[in-house]
């Protein structure tokens, strides 16, 4: 995402060449690199690297990294990047799954980006969370109340996932919200 501090690139692609970087340059560089999941941690160190930015991992997924750089910033709980723009810990997929909420988006209204910590199901007014998705292994109820907990703060319009078109673009909020409880309901055989 583009702000007027720089860049925030989120869930990084592995291949990084010179056109794609002279494309990024000319969007205004990179700030910040950070992923949603260490799914996306393989070339988040050569994307840092070739942009003068910092890698933001959170603490409790320290374990996964493979490439440790001095470019790599662990947090946890909450951070704000950039104005407007914070990182936050909600666990499930991984214990530091995360996601970016971005204040300005939606004229303002706000939107998140999940990668497939809140994945976005073949009907788009629902939403699921998963511990293993390859595996169909369920979160329990308590990840999913841990989920709800850090995104209940926030405010937000739409929720763009971790792949084209995987996207709410109306009421996220409260899609998630109620795919919250229809899921807790179900996992606890309600």
């Amino acid at each position: 995402m583009r702000t007027p501090e720089g860049g925030v690139l989120w869930d990084c692609v592995s291949y990084l060449d010179d056109e794609t970087m002279e494309a990024v340059e000319e969007l205004g560089g990179v700030v910040a690199v950070t992923c949603s999941h260490p799914h996306f941690y393989a070339s988040m160190v050569e994307w840092a690297h070739a942009f003068g930015a910092e890698v933001l991992v959170p603490e409790a997924d320290r374990g996964w990294v493979m490439r440790p750089d001095p470019v790599i910033r662990f947090w946890s709980g909450h951070l704000e990047i950039v104005p407007g723009v914070t990182l936050v810990q909600t666990g499930g997929h991984f214990e530091g799954s995360a996601v970016l909420h971005w204040a300005g988006a939606a004229e303002g209204r706000g939107a998140i980006l999940t990668g497939d910590t809140v994945s976005v199901v073949a009907d788009p007014r629902w939403v699921t969370f998963m511990r293993s998705y390859p595996n169909f292994i369920p979160l329990s109820a308590d990840a999913i109340r841990g989920i709800e907990d850090g995104l209940r703060p926030l405010r937000f319009e739409r929720l763009y996932g971790g792949w084209s078109g995987d996207d709410v673009l109306e009421g996220a909020k409260g899609v998630v919200e109620r795919s919250a409880a229809r899921y807790v309901e179900w996992v606890r055989g309600s």
